[in-house]
Order: C-alpha cells, then sequence, then structure tokens
C-alpha cells in the first residue's frame, strides 16, 4: 500500500511539473498580442522570446494540431527579424514532421522566400518551382511561376525586365488589321 501511495505521488508531482498545455497556449497568446501592438523592428527581444515559446510548445506537445501551426509562426518571425536560416530549418522540420499538415503547400513557399531574403536565389528559385509544381491549385502558385526570372533583381532590375519584355511584346504583335465602317 505504501509503495502504491508513493508511486502515485510521484506522477502526480511529475505531472504538475511537467508542461501544460493551456497554460503554454496562454503564454503564447498574450505574447501574440503584446507584440502585435507594438513596432516588430523595434521588438526583435519580443518576437525573440515568441519564437521561443512556438518551438517549446512544439518540444512538449509534438502531437498536438497546434504544433505546425506555432513551428510556421516562429518561421514567419524569424524571417521579420533576420533570421532566414532559422526560419528555414523550423519550415524543413515542419515539412518533414507533420506532412500532412494542413498548410504545408505555404510552408514550402514561405520557405522559397526565407532563401531569397537570405539571397540564396538558386535554393529560393528550387523551391517556389517545387511549391509551383507541386501545389498547382494553391492560391500562390502562379505568382510563384511568374516570380520565378525575377528573384534576385533589385526593384530597378525588375522594372526594366517587365518594360523590355512589354516593349518585345509589343514589337513582335501583328499589326491591327484596319478597321472597316459600315
Amino acid at each position: 500500500m505504501k509503495r502504491a501511495f508513493l508511486l502515485i505521488l510521484s506522477v502526480a508531482m511529475l505531472a504538475a511539473c511537467g508542461p501544460n498545455r493551456d497554460k503554454e497556449i496562454q503564454r503564447i497568446e498574450e505574447s501574440e498580442e503584446s507584440l502585435s501592438m507594438m513596432d516588430i523592428a523595434a521588438t526583435d527581444s519580443a518576437a525573440t522570446d515568441l519564437v521561443a515559446l512556438y518551438r517549446q510548445y512544439a518540444a512538449h506537445f509534438p502531437d498536438d494540431s497546434l504544433a505546425p501551426v506555432y513551428m510556421q509562426r516562429a518561421a514567419d518571425l524569424c524571417i521579420g527579424i533576420g533570421q532566414a536560416d532559422q526560419a528555414i530549418l523550423l519550415l524543413d522540420s515542419v515539412i518533414t514532421l507533420y506532412p500532412g499538415f494542413e498548410d504545408v503547400a505555404g510552408c514550402w513557399f514561405l520557405k522559397g522566400y526565407a532563401y531569397e531574403t537570405a539571397a540564396m536565389y538558386d535554393k529560393a528559385r528550387e523551391t517556389y518551382a517545387y511549391f509551383a509544381d507541386n501545389y498547382p491549385d494553391h492560391y500562390l502558385a502562379d505568382d510563384a511561376r511568374k516570380s520565378l526570372p525575377y528573384i534576385g533583381m533589385s526593384p530597378e532590375e525588375m522594372f526594366d525586365a517587365i518594360m523590355n519584355a512589354s516593349n518585345n511584346d509589343l514589337a513582335s504583335a501583328p499589326e491591327a488589321a484596319p478597321q472597316t465602317r459600315r
């Protein structure tokens, strides 16, 4: 009887010391709300703290449906604070660990964007192409396809490329047939 009591007491103590899902979600929501009220550029530390909370939740509750959601949010924040390399690692984790995640396609697109912000243009092109080929019905697939030739260009270079393409299209268009009045 004494052993059973000690076992129950030990389990209760471990449970009390272990992670609490509801408390972690509440901390995340409070941190998200606090961060949304601030200028993110001035609060990199607040964003970093929120990324840590997201990662902690996913580590404590890897089978929970919020784990991939929080990891994707963490990746998005990492991009915003200039940590694209961390974002790529987080997105790779979501893609690998949660292939059935409802927004795995969005993770692929965000991964391409992370590569682009990290000036890893070949990887960005490769990732956007993979995304567009494998998720052709996603609402961003057409955008990804159309942006491929412009990855790595400055805004001025993009403008020139678009204008040159427009001028070439006009130059190669057949002349319009004369209109006749009836």
